[in-house]
């Protein structure tokens, strides 16, 4: 397949293209609210490197969020137009789901795994992966969160700056940001979509750690 993938969910984004011989390429870079302006000069200068254009794509992957209003439907909506028009498969994958997957060996080793992404406000987003137990959702504070944790447990993710100061620095797992390869959504689409999985077009949303803050129209005078 000749698959793109698009993740946009935070100001860390990020874009990767395999080709059908499984060769690859990835762009992640920093946004400052410019997600609409940069995400397609990535994504066109990925193909380039594979010698692909739009017409050559297959597959199309993104990232669903949680992460900031604006930045998700971006992304969601380029993936959309990539696929749409030529009825290509295409997948949502939450970005809990991202930022697990180059720790998810450790599931198997008995240990619990929190993944954090940033919720604004000074509070956290959080997913508890375990082998056993069914997957675990909410958003708090660092301070709830420390407290909950359990003596298994490791964090990973864009917020674990947060989480500083308020567990053992064993805890942690992976790097500084951006913590988000593009090659784990490559990895997590290229299994998916071998296996026959792919989301359906009308259900291709954005998911938000809290419902977005919209202002009511203002009364006419």
């Amino acid at each position: 397949m000749n698959l793109v993938v698009i993740d946009t969910s935070t100001r860390f984004a990020g874009v990767g293209v395999q080709n059908f011989e499984g060769k690859r390429t990835t762009r992640s870079w920093h946004s400052s609210q410019n997600h609409g302006r940069e995400l397609m000069s990535a994504v066109v200068d990925s193909l380039g490197d594979l010698n692909l254009e739009a017409k050559d794509v297959t597959h199309v992957a993104a990232a669903l969020g949680p992460g900031g209003f604006s930045a998700i439907r971006v992304g969601i909506s380029a993936a959309l137009g990539l696929a749409v028009s030529s009825q290509l498969p295409v997948l949502g994958v939450t970005t809990h789901d991202v930022e697990l997957e180059k720790h998810a060996d450790l599931l198997g080793k008995d240990h619990v795994v929190y993944t954090l992404l940033p919720a604004g406000r000074n509070e956290v987003s959080w997913t508890r992966h375990s082998k056993s137990d069914k997957v675990k959702f909410d958003v708090s504070s660092p301070e709830f969160l420390a407290d909950r944790l359990e003596a298994n447990a490791v964090i990973c993710g864009e917020a674990c700056d947060l989480m500083v100061g308020h567990v053992d620095s064993k805890v942690f797992r992976g790097s500084d940001a951006p913590t988000r390869d593009p090659n784990s959504l490559l990895d997590i689409a290229t299994r998916k979509f071998a296996a026959g999985e792919s989301t359906a077009y009308e259900s291709l949303r954005p998911i938000y750690a809290r419902p977005p803050s919209i202002s009511k129209p203002k009364t006419p005078k």
